[in-house]
């Protein structure tokens, strides 16, 4: 990763690594990531680190189905790139190894793969592994879920205007 960030550690580590060797470690987990899944519908957030399926998200539950609109809508809608627009998880996986380098806890990285843009509408093998050795290579500590695109329709046209300041109005 110091290929690919080259951001110069602003400590002095080696000496907190001398420390750590001569005294010991308590409280070692200095850093996670929020929020997840479930904080994020809470909070009314994206979910941590992961690109947003659509604008509006249907979530469901065995609490029921939440309809989520992603943070600052109207003045940001244009601006998100949504997952199954992107090409494929290389500039996530290096995004996550850029992250992992100085975050202690293990980030749950997830892939995501749409079938339709395979040959035979399958995901084949060799891009699976392709991506495990890359976040590997990344030093991505967790690969967490493999989604594939369930063939469900994306489509946002509901979202019409409706006077709603916040958004939250549009679902």
């Amino acid at each position: 990763m110091d290929k690919i960030c080259q951001e110069p550690l602003h400590l002095d580590w080696e000496s907190l690594r001398t420390d750590i060797v001569k005294h010991g470690l308590r409280n070692s987990t200095l850093m996670a990531l929020m929020p997840s899944e479930t904080s994020s519908q809470i909070a009314n957030a994206t979910n941590g680190i992961e690109p947003p399926r659509g604008l509006v998200s249907v979530k469901a539950s065995k609490d029921g189905i939440l309809k989520q609109v992603v943070p600052e809508f109207e003045r940001l809608k244009n601006q998100y790139e949504l997952l199954w627009d992107m090409p494929n998880n290389d500039g996530y996986l290096h995004l996550v190894g850029i992250m992992q380098k100085f975050v202690d806890q293990s980030i749950s990285a997830n892939t995501n793969y749409d079938p339709s843009t395979f040959s035979g509408g399958k995901v084949p093998m060799k891009q699976l592994i392709k991506d495990l050795l890359t976040a590997y290579k990344y030093g991505v500590k967790t690969l967490y879920y493999q989604n594939t695109r369930d063939g469900a329709d994306d489509t946002q046209s509901d979202l019409q205007d409706d006077g709603c300041a916040s958004g939250a109005c549009k679902i």
